[in-house]
C-alpha cells in the first residue's frame, strides 16, 4: 500500500497544521530571545564561546538519528513494526558508541586546546546522544502522521524547559557556560518523555532486514549529518581556537541573530515539507509545491534580516548590553549567509524527499570542506574576516545546491533560483530604502531605542509590503493566505485593507 497524496489532500493536510506550526514558532522564537536577553545579561560572552564549542554534540545527538533511521522512516513509502524495531535498535546502538565518542575526545582533544572547562561542558552534552536516540522514531512517526499539531507542542516544551533551567542556573547558583549546557539537557529530556508519551513505539529488536532497508538510505543521511554539524558549528571551534573564546561568544551571537534565527523560522517549513513532498504523487507535482513554499519562505524571512542588517547597531547593545557591541557588524555581514541557508535548507527537503541520500552526502561533504577552508583563512582578518568568508561560503553553495537539486532537469540554474528569490528581493529593496535613512535620521537625533526601533520597523515592514503587493501579487496573496491561517481572518482584513499599493492596484 502506498501513503502518496494528491496535491490536493496535501495542501488541505498542509493548511491544517499551519496554524500550530506557526503559532508554536513564533511563541518558541519569543521565548528563546527571551531567555537568551537575560542570559546576555548573566553570563559573560567568554562563556557564550565556551558554550558555541560544545554544540555541536547537541547537533549531532539530535540529527544523527532524526536524519538517518528516522528520515528513512518519514520517506519510506510503507513502514512495518520491523523497521520501527529495528530503527530504535540501530539508533540506540549508535548512540552509545557516539558518546564513548565524545568522552573520549573531550579529554584527549578538546582539554590541550580549549582547556579544562570547555572540555567539561563537552563531557556534560554527552548524554544529549542516548536521548536523541530514543525520541527519534516517536518523531518520525509524528511526521510520517503530518501530525503538526504534536510536534509543535513538543517543540515549544523544549525550549520552554531550556529556558528556565538556564536563567534559574544563572540566577540562582551563578553557573555560566554550564547553566546553557545543563538548560539544553533539560530541554531535551522534556521533549523525550513527552515524544515517547505521544507516539509510543515498539522496543527495540535487532531486525536486518528492516535495518539494511533503512540504512540504504539513513546510512549516507547520518553520514551527511557529519558534515552538516561540522559545517554549523566548525566556524565556532576555528574562532574559538585561533581568536580566543571571547570573540568566539561574539561571532556566535551574531551567527545565531543572523543565521540560526531564520534556519529556526525555515525550520518549520522544513518540517513540514520533507514528509509532505515524500507524499506527493510524481515529481512535477513535488516541484510545484516546493516553488509555492520556498516563495513563501523567502517573503517570511528576507524583511526580517533585511531589518536586522539596518537594525543591528541599535539593537544589539539595547537588547544585550553594551559589552555586545563587538557581536554588531558579524551580525550584519552574516546576515547574508542567513538569507542563503534558508533556501539551502529548502533544497535539502526536496532531496530527502525524493530519496536522494548520496546526493545530499556529497553536497555535504563538498560544503563542509569548503567553508571550513574558507573560514581558516579569513580567521586571519578576524571576526570580520571569518563573516565574510562564511558569506561567501554559502552564496556559492546556494548555487551548488541549486544545480544538485536540478540535475536531469532542463531549467536554467539561476533564472530557476530568481523565481524563488524575486519577490522577496523586490520587497527588502523598497524596505532598505525607507529604513536606512529613517534609522539614520534617527540615530543623528538621539531616538531612544525602543522608538528607534518602532517606528523604523513599521515604517520598513508597510514599504515591504506595499512593494510586494504592487509587483509581486501572487507572492503578497500566498503571504496573506499564510497570515489568515494565523490570525483571525476579520483581522487580516483590517489591516491588509489599508496596506498602500505603489503605483497602482494589484490584481
Amino acid at each position: 500500500m502506498t501513503d502518496a497524496r494528491t496535491n490536493e489532500e496535501l495542501t488541505r493536510t498542509t493548511a491544517a497544521g499551519l496554524r500550530w506550526m506557526a503559532l508554536g514558532r513564533l511563541a518558541t522564537e519569543i521565548l528563546l530571545l527571551g531567555s537568551m536577553v537575560v542570559l546576555a545579561h548573566l553570563i559573560p560572552p567568554k562563556a557564550f564561546g565556551m558554550f558555541a564549542i560544545a554544540v555541536i554534540v547537541q547537533e549531532l545527538a539530535v540529527n544523527v538519528p532524526s536524519e538517518g533511521v528516522a528520515s528513512s522512516i518519514v520517506q519510506r513509502a510503507e513502514v512495518e513494526r520491523e523497521h520501527l524495531q529495528g530503527g530504535l535498535a540501530v539508533a540506540l546502538v549508535s548512540a552509545l558508541g557516539l558518546t564513548a565518542l565524545t568522552l573520549v575526545l573531550a579529554e584527549l582533544v578538546v582539554r590541550p586546546i580549549f582547556g579544562a572547562e570547555t572540555a567539561t561542558l563537552l563531557a556534560l552534552t554527552a548524554p544529549w546522544f542516548v536521548l536523541g536516540a530514543i525520541v527519534a522514531i516517536p518523531m518520525a512517526m509524528l511526521r510520517r502522521d503530518l501530525d503538526f499539531r504534536r510536534l509543535s507542542i513538543l517543540t515549544f516544551a523544549q525550549s520552554l524547559a531550556r529556558a528556565v533551567v538556564s536563567i534559574v542556573l544563572a540566577a540562582a547558583f551563578g553557573l555560566d557556560a554550564s547553566a546553557l549546557v545543563l538548560g539544553g539537557l533539560a530541554g531535551m529530556l522534556a521533549v523525550t518523555v513527552l515524544g515517547v508519551a505521544f507516539r509510543p513505539v515498539p522496543l527495540p529488536r535487532w531486525r536486518g532486514k528492516a535495518i539494511r532497508e533503512l540504512l540504504h538510505y539513513g546510512g549516507p543521511a547520518s553520514l551527511a549529518c557529519f558534515c552538516w554539524a561540522g559545517f554549523r558549528n566548525g566556524d565556532y571551534a576555528i574562532v574559538g581556537a585561533r581568536l580566543g573564546s571571547a570573540q568566539a561568544g561574539f561571532y556566535w551571537r551574531g551567527y545565531q541573530l543572523a543565521v540560526e534565527y531564520q534556519s529556526k523560522i525555515s525550520s518549520v517549513m522544513a518540517q513540514m515539507a520533507f514528509p509532505v513532498l515524500a507524499r506527493t504523487a510524481g515529481t512535477a507535482e513535488m516541484f510545484a509545491m516546493r516553488g509555492r513554499m520556498v516563495q513563501l519562505l523567502t517573503v517570511v524571512s528576507f524583511p526580517m534580516l533585511s531589518g536586522l542588517v539596518v537594525l543591528a547597531p541599535t539593537l544589539i547593545p539595547w537588547a544585550f548590553g553594551s559589552e555586545w557591541q563587538p557581536a554588531v557588524l558579524p551580525t550584519q555581514i552574516l546576515a547574508g549567509a542567513g538569507a542563503s541557508s534558508v533556501v539551502i535548507d529548502a533544497v535539502g527537503s526536496v532531496l530527502m524527499a525524493a530519496g536522494r541520500a548520496r546526493a545530499l552526502l556529497g553536497y555535504g561533504v563538498a560544503h563542509f570542506v569548503f567553508y571550513i577552508g574558507a573560514v581558516l583563512v579569513g580567521s586571519r582578518w578576524g571576526l570580520t574576516g571569518v563573516s565574510i568568508a562564511a558569506v561567501s561560503s554559502h552564496a556559492v553553495f546556494l548555487v551548488v545546491a541549486y544545480q544538485v537539486m536540478l540535475q536531469g532537469r532542463d531549467e536554467p540554474v539561476l533564472r530557476f533560483l530568481w523565481a524563488d528569490l524575486r519577490a522577496g528581493v523586490t520587497g527588502c529593496v523598497a524596505l532598505v530604502a525607507v529604513a536606512v535613512p529613517l534609522s539614520l535620521l534617527l540615530g543623528h537625533n538621539h531616538a531612544p531605542a525602543p522608538v528607534h526601533l518602532l517606528v523604523v520597523g513599521l515604517a520598513a515592514g508597510a514599504a515591504y509590503a506595499a512593494a510586494l503587493r504592487r509587483w509581486c501579487p501572487a507572492a503578497w496573496q500566498d503571504l496573506a493566505a499564510l497570515v489568515a491561517r494565523v490570525v483571525p481572518s476579520g483581522a487580516v482584513r483590517r489591516v491588509t485593507r489599508h496596506v498602500p499599493v505603489l503605483a497602482g492596484r494589484s490584481s
